[in-house]
């Protein structure tokens, strides 16, 4: 069973990627964070980036604004177990039609890496376009689909996640 909880050390969240601000220019700041946890592991720390005040969180997966989902691991994760759980978590949360799904898995595993401690992978959500993907150091893709947008940040935002508590403190709102 996923548990979240706060991850309250801002000095932890490093500066998103130049890559990312150059493609997407503006003043990001932190809106919430958490620690993602399933079972006894610590699998990554998450930051919800922003810019300006307009983040809708009562309907955070159909923001009018753009915004990051940053996640800095703390263990390795393989690419497949990434894909894997995000197609699962996209179905259970959105059902979308099977065809869509199916393609939208294949377009992670093109673009995801596998992951280890220290490693960075930032989404970020574009209302009406889709996700760009960046690690650390560079882009990594993009996706240009506005229902796989809505459908992905689902996975950490929608009011269903299986991790309620790191939804909470990623929209700052009291868990």
């Amino acid at each position: 069973m996923p548990v979240s909880a706060t991850f309250d050390d801002a000095s932890k969240i490093a500066a998103l990627p130049e890559a990312l601000e150059a493609q997407f220019p503006g003043h990001w700041q932190v809106h919430g964070q958490g620690l993602f946890t399933w079972s006894v592991f610590r699998v990554y720390r998450a930051a919800l980036h922003v810019q300006g005040d307009g983040f809708d969180t009562a309907a955070p997966c159909a923001s009018a604004e753009p915004f990051a989902l940053d996640l800095n691991y703390l263990r390795n994760v393989s690419a497949d177990q990434i894909v894997q759980t995000s197609v699962q978590e996209m179905r259970r949360l959105r059902e979308p039609d099977e065809a869509a799904l199916a393609l939208w898995g294949e377009q992670l595993q093109a673009i995801l890496p596998d992951v280890g401690l220290g490693d960075r992978l930032v989404g970020v959500f574009v209302p009406g376009k889709g996700v760009s993907f960046f690690g650390r150091e560079a882009a990594l893709g993009q996706i240009d689909d506005p229902a796989f947008a809505e459908a992905f940040a689902a996975v950490w935002l929608d009011a269903q996640t299986r991790a309620p508590a790191l939804r909470a403190n990623l929209l700052g709102l009291s868990a």
